[in-house]
C-alpha cells in the first residue's frame, strides 16, 4: 500500500470524527496502522485478536468516544461474534474499516473472503460501501460514519484493490 493511500484512510477518519481506533495490524494496511498510532488526535489500541478489537472499540463508545475498527479481510470473521451480538443487542455505531481482500483486482486470489464477507455482513446486519477508487476514499469514510451514527448499528467501508494499491 503507499503512503498516499494510507493517508486517505486517516483524513478520511479525521473528518469523520474518529478520535479512537482498535485493531490488528495486518500486512496490507500497515500504513493505515503505522500512521493512526502516531496521530496526535486517534488513540490507537493494539489487540491481540479482531474479536477483542470489537470489544475495545465498543467500550470506547461506551466511554464517550468515537471509535473505528481497523480488520484485516479475514479479522471480520474473527470478530463476527462480537460484531453481531452488539450490535443486536445494543446498538453501538461503530466504524469497520476492511482493506477487502478476495474482490475482483486483488493480485492474489483469496476467494474465501469474497465468499464470506459480504454474505458475512449482510447476516450481521451490518451496511456497507465497497470503494474502488481512491478518490472516494476520504468521502465514503465520512458517510458511512455519519450512517453508524444516524442509525445506532456498526457500518462497514471496504476498500477494494483499486482503491489501495
Amino acid at each position: 500500500m503507499k503512503s498516499e493511500k494510507a493517508q486517505l484512510v486517516v483524513n478520511g477518519l479525521k473528518e469523520a470524527g474518529i478520535d479512537f481506533a482498535a485493531g490488528v495490524p495486518d500486512a496490507q494496511f500497515i500504513e493505515v496502522y503505522k500512521m493512526v498510532e502516531k496521530d496526535p488526535g486517534i488513540r490507537y489500541v493494539g489487540t491481540a485478536n479482531e474479536a477483542e478489537a470489537a470489544g475495545v472499540g465498543f467500550g470506547a463508545w461506551f466511554g464517550g468516544k468515537k471509535p473505528a475498527l481497523l480488520l484485516a479481510t479475514s479479522g471480520l470473521l474473527v470478530a463476527t461474534y462480537h460484531l453481531a451480538r452488539i450490535n443486536l443487542l445494543h446498538e453501538v455505531p461503530m466504524l469497520v474499516v476492511i482493506p477487502y481482500r478476495g474482490d475482483i483486482g486483488d493480485p492474489r486470489w483469496l476467494g474465501l473472503y469474497k465468499k464470506t464477507t459480504e454474505p458475512g455482513l449482510n447476516a450481521m446486519d451490518i451496511p456497507y460501501r465497497i470503494v474502488s477508487r481512491s478518490a472516494d476514499i476520504v468521502r465514503s469514510i465520512k458517510e458511512c460514519n455519519e450512517s453508524a451514527r444516524a442509525w445506532l448499528k456498526p457500518v462497514a467501508v471496504l476498500l477494494n484493490e483499486e482503491a489501495l494499491w
